[in-house]
């Protein structure tokens, strides 16, 4: 794959908070069961506790992101549906049709 072929992404503020945010709880997770000196079972209930939030506030951007991709203007399915747009309201109104 070369650069040629990476598309850019645009991203909302509120999408790259949520990232930045379930970043930092895996982070704390992953330190949270390395760390020695928690107790076992009140380690292993943090880090999966940290572990979920960090699913959870990433599961919403990256669905925006899919979907954006998907359906959004610049995908076949928004061009599709621009085209559709501009076909179909070509500006004749159905009573103007009948002369």
């Amino acid at each position: 794959m070369t650069s040629d072929d990476l598309k850019p992404v645009a991203i909302s503020v509120s999408s790259a908070a949520l990232l930045a945010i379930s970043q930092a709880a895996i982070g704390c997770g992953i330190g949270i069961l390395v760390a020695e000196r928690i107790d076992e079972k009140k380690r292993n209930t943090a880090a999966i506790a940290m572990l979920s939030v960090a699913f959870a506030a990433t599961l919403l951007p990256v669905v925006s992101i899919v979907a954006d991709l998907v359906n959004g203007p610049r995908s076949k399915l928004g061009v599709r549906r621009r085209l559709r747009s501009i076909r179909e309201g070509s500006g004749i109104q159905a009573a103007e049709e009948a002369y």
